[in-house]
């Protein structure tokens, strides 16, 4: 008889452990991370200023992306071109170009892009991040720009929307289209001149169920433990 009230016991526990890890699995919420691209406390300081390189570094929640200007090339990768923080206020704060007209993305006679600013996901993409949006500013009324998507740095790669997003998506987040399909996701303006300003993604974080392992498996070793201790206590006569 008390060996079959410990197997019960046995089953009983480990069945509510079972049970925790999949409430705690099912409960873990997605983390919505936002990398501001204007974020002048990472490069030299101050408003409107060269940020001294063609990449820029953007470290959030633990997390890191990278923004890199380019001069676009119908043939053959982009040169480096010295990104710029720009903020003259309302919806012209955000990541630029250096010695461009305003500072931003701009286009030549015939509507083909002059430059582009690349991110790179590659980091974010393989710790699981999901729903990428983007966010552009600077986009008033006839201003429109499209998005890119590439595997290799430093090529514009393929194109993610068909037509241009225009005026209507000023300073909003946006969803990347193909979000995951690509590691390197690149802004160019398709009109006038526009330029990025914040990025985000979600993702669900692992640590905290991972780190219940050595208590999980110590609380099955004392379970066990026990069971074994009853099965062996001689029985009353």
């Amino acid at each position: 008889m008390k060996t079959l009230h410990s197997n019960r016991l046995l089953k009983a526990s480990l069945l509510v452990l079972c049970g925790s890890f999949v409430f705690l699995a099912s409960s873990a919420m997605a983390t919505l991370v936002t990398w501001d691209l204007n974020d002048i406390d990472s490069g030299p300081g101050g408003s409107n200023v060269a940020v001294g390189s063609s990449t820029e570094s953007y470290l959030e929640s633990g997390y890191t992306i990278s923004a890199s200007g380019y001069d676009f090339h119908s043939s053959g990768p982009g040169t480096a071109h010295e990104l710029f923080f720009k903020d003259a206020g309302t919806d012209e704060v955000g990541l630029g170009l250096v010695g461009t007209l305003d500072n931003e993305l701009q286009v030549d006679s015939s509507g083909n892009p002059l430059q582009f600013i690349q991110l790179n996901l590659t980091s974010i993409l393989s710790k699981g991040f999901t729903s990428g949006k983007i966010e552009i500013g600077s986009v008033q009324s006839g201003e429109s720009f499209f998005l890119y998507g590439s595997n290799t740095l430093g090529v514009l790669g393929t194109k993610l929307n068909s037509t241009p997003f225009t005026s209507s998506v000023d300073d909003q987040f946006i969803s990347v289209p193909s979000f995951g399909t690509y590691k390197f996701i690149s802004v160019v303006s398709a009109a006038a001149d526009v330029m990025p300003v914040a990025f985000q993604a979600s993702v669900v974080p692992v640590p905290e169920a991972a780190s219940l392992v050595p208590a999980a498996l110590a609380v099955v070793v004392a379970i066990a433990f026990e069971a074994r201790r009853r099965r062996r206590r001689p029985m009353a006569q």
